[in-house]
């Protein structure tokens, strides 16, 4: 499927931003402003409502700090402008927004140069565990095939491992065993999970606990297309999320979704909010006798 351009595609990061005391605030205390907002209000990290009261509690948080923590901050934006960050603030960039980041290069270079890429990455996380990645969009981009689903990308692997002990001074053991130092993830796989068909026609949820994010987020991806299309009698239609999102109280019926839930294009989801979702889901299976999931409508142009 050719997927429509996006013509005000910004980039998700601002790579050349230089530090301030207030952004060195927001780094070094956002698990203890999330965690304020949260007890104080109840919006969970992620939500909408979360960024609702975000602003203000920061404004808070640095209008409280003493002359002496500026002038600390002050002091630290300026090391961490002159030399490298901290690697624990490596690490949380790397978690939050590589993937966005290696998307949006992808994607630019496709729509302004016909360019397609494969890209490698390597990283540490924040318990010091070195993260091994390959990132492949060209199923997404025109009329492309996926290199990692037609081609034996692990062929390159070996190399890589090879650089990539050498530079980050981890050896890398293996791919899979127990004591693994490098976490390999084989890119996205949200397009490509197959649910089974129960007896009543309705698809069957995995027992999703044992399954990593990406493949959480696949099991919903294909879970929600079913519904849509069953609900538009259009055997192709997939979720078009741009017109849902901001219509979801029309085409969603809320027991259908945790208490409060505000649902997401799952590429977009984090690991909590997709086992939330799959929670909820996997209950109503189990217990409920009415239809797990379903949409109240669709959209049409």
């Amino acid at each position: 499927m050719e997927c429509p351009t996006r013509e005000d595609t910004k980039p998700p990061i601002k790579l050349g931003r230089k530090w301030t005391y207030l952004s060195v605030v927001e780094s070094q205390r956002k698990k203890e402003l999330l965690k304020k907002i949260q007890d104080e209000t109840g919006a969970k990290p992620r939500e909408a409502e979360m960024m609702t009261h975000y602003a203000k509690y920061l404004a808070r948080m640095v209008n409280s700090l003493t002359q002496d923590e500026v002038e600390e901050a002050t002091q630290t934006a300026a090391q961490w402008n002159k030399k490298s960050i901290p690697s624990e603030v490596q690490a949380d960039v790397a978690r939050r927004k590589s993937e966005d980041i290696l998307q949006y290069v992808a994607t630019e270079m496709f729509k302004k140069a016909g360019m397609r890429l494969f890209m490698m990455s390597a990283w540490k996380n924040e318990e010091g565990k070195l993260m091994v990645s390959s990132h492949d969009y060209n199923d997404e981009l025109g009329n492309g095939e996926s290199f990692v689903k037609t081609y034996d990308w692990q062929a390159i692997l070996p190399e890589w491992e090879s650089y990539v002990t050498k530079q980050f001074g981890e050896h890398v053991q293996g791919l899979s065993g127990p004591g693994d130092e490098a976490v390999v993830k084989k890119g996205r796989k949200d397009n490509t999970y197959k649910l089974e068909i129960g007896g009543n026609g309705f698809p069957v949820l995995p027992d999703h606990a044992d399954l990593d994010s990406d493949t959480q987020k696949a099991v919903i991806r294909a879970f929600l297309n079913w519904h849509y299309h069953d609900c538009s009698g259009k055997t192709k239609d997939l979720v078009p999320w741009k017109e849902v999102i901001p219509r979801q109280d029309e085409l969603i019926p809320p027991p259908y979704l945790p208490d409060g839930r505000k649902i997401r294009e799952p590429l977009r989801m984090n690991r909590d909010e997709a086992t939330e979702l799959l929670d909820f889901w996997f209950d109503r299976q189990q217990n409920c006798r009415d239809v797990t999931f379903e949409f109240y409508g669709w959209w049409s142009k």
